[in-house]
């Protein structure tokens, strides 16, 4: 039996996206999945997987920290890269803003960039809550995102990341 060697890498402040990644790779436990932070990933190993998952939370309108870092010093990708997030802004438009400097990066590479996967997910940094509560309909988005990723979002993520392959 082959198994697809597959790196599922991720950054997560809130714990959201690392929630979502385990279970993409509980989804793909029929293959070689290796799960890591996308601080620990050696940015010239990515070519050597068969397909790649690139998880961030967006903050701000801006993908994590680490993930940008990885993405600047990579050398080389596998021939599928699929890009999931987390977020809590209701306007899907933000998050293709957030995202696009990587799927361009991606897209250049010449890989075959899969359907991006993205879901709500609750903000529990207090500080931030307190600024976006004085924003025009962010009440509402935080509000909506309370419990999520849940059990549905999860499931999800598991579809997703079968699909890809």
């Amino acid at each position: 039996m082959i198994f697809l060697k597959i790196l599922i890498c991720y950054h997560s402040e809130t714990g959201n996206t690392k929630v979502v990644a385990e279970s993409m790779a509980e989804g793909l436990e029929s293959e070689e999945v290796t799960l890591l932070p996308a601080s620990d990933v050696d940015p010239a190993s990515l070519a050597s997987y068969d397909a790649v998952f690139l998880g961030t939370g967006i903050y701000a309108g801006a993908i994590g920290k680490s993930v940008k870092e990885l993405m600047k010093k990579v050398t080389g990708l596998p021939p599928k890269v699929a890009v999931f997030c987390t977020h809590n802004n209701p306007d899907p438009s933000s998050v293709e803003k957030a995202l696009k400097g990587i799927v361009k990066q991606i897209t250049e590479c010449g890989c075959e960039n899969c359907v991006n996967f993205d879901c709500i997910g609750e903000n529990r940094n207090e500080k931030v809550i307190e600024i976006l509560m004085k924003m025009p309909g962010m009440a509402e988005a935080l509000e909506n995102s309370k419990g999520h990723p849940d059990a549905q979002d999860l499931e999800n993520a598991k579809e997703f990341a079968r699909s890809v392959l």
